[in-house]
């Protein structure tokens, strides 16, 4: 299944039918929902669904974005699924719900879930600031990305066992409602799930059927250029639990970009590849419908879109 996220045009659009259309011209109409679309998107979009134009083959909480909020404020990390304080963590949990319910409405199977952050300094932000530095085998950037790697242990349990409270109620209710759960690996080291963590969740959660992993490539893959954990490990420890996959292209610590513009080689991907893998192009703004439709040859090209 070749599929686009919105979150490549959801943005600069204000409403969903343009957004509609401007998937379709690149010759794709399975799409992705991401969280920048708001009610009245969404309703555009379903009506889409009903006259069987498109298929979604995928929602990403928070959907849609929550009322009196802009997009670009409300992202899927605002309310955290991971907060020790009972009221942001209920407020996620009622968002994902509703999102699992749009999921429900939309015809999908899967919605993808930021399992939120350990509350420290953001300071991936400045491990980046050295990379881009051209510092990233000096002693100051090693001794800085052991830092972060053990705030972040020593300050994590509470996070921790957050995380696990709220999976348990989301699993629950999306299991009522035959939807798949699909934990995402993230862009930043505070936030959660880490490399080990992964598997941690799938022991705690093994005898539910609806919990997933969701690979995102580009942020699998900055880890691995910032120090972090290998980009494949990801893959190669937890393919079998894998739903679905994020592509997009990489250049140093830039990920969100059009495949075949960055430095990632794709092919590398091709023995993860199971026929029910969903394949879902991510890419921001400002790459082009014709670069998008460049990225989508190359990706056919090579083998990872049949």
């Amino acid at each position: 299944m070749i599929s686009v996220s919105t979150a490549w045009n959801s943005t600069n659009n204000d409403n969903g039918d343009a957004i509609v259309e401007q998937i379709l011209e690149l010759g794709i109409r399975t799409i992705e929902l991401g969280f920048s679309i708001n009610e009245q998107m969404l309703e555009s979009i379903i009506k889409r669904v009903e006259n069987q134009e498109i298929e979604i083959s995928s929602v990403h909480n928070f959907c849609p974005v929550l009322p009196g909020y802009t997009a670009g404020k409300f992202t899927p990390d605002f309310f955290s699924l991971s907060s020790p304080e009972n009221d942001q963590r209920e407020k996620a949990l009622f968002l994902t719900k509703r999102s699992v319910d749009t999921t429900k409405r939309v015809g999908a199977k899967n919605l993808i879930v930021h399992a939120g952050r350990v509350d420290m300094e953001q300071r991936t932000k400045e491990l980046i600031w050295l990379y881009n530095s051209g510092k990233r085998d000096s002693e100051q950037y090693e001794q800085l990305l052991e830092e972060i790697k053990q705030e972040r242990e020593q300050k994590k349990q509470p996070y921790w066992e957050a995380v696990i409270k709220s999976l348990d109620t989301i699993i629950a209710y999306a299991a009522d409602a035959d939807i798949n759960i699909c934990i995402e690996n993230r862009y930043y080291h505070r936030e959660i799930p880490c490399f080990d963590e992964i598997e941690f969740l799938f022991e705690h959660f093994n005898q539910a059927k609806n919990f997933f992993y969701w690979y995102d490539l580009g942020h699998a893959q900055v880890g691995e250029n910032l120090g972090f954990a290998k980009n494949l490990d990801f893959l190669k420890a937890y393919s079998d639990k894998m739903a679905g996959m994020h592509l997009h292209d990489v250049r140093g610590t830039h990920d969100h970009q059009v495949p075949g513009l960055g430095d990632f080689d794709f092919r590398v991907l091709k023995p993860f590849i199971k026929k029910h893998t969903i394949k879902v192009i991510e890419v921001h703004q400002p790459a082009t419908p014709d670069q998008l439709k460049a990225g989508i040859t190359y990706l056919k090209e090579i083998g990872i879109f049949n």
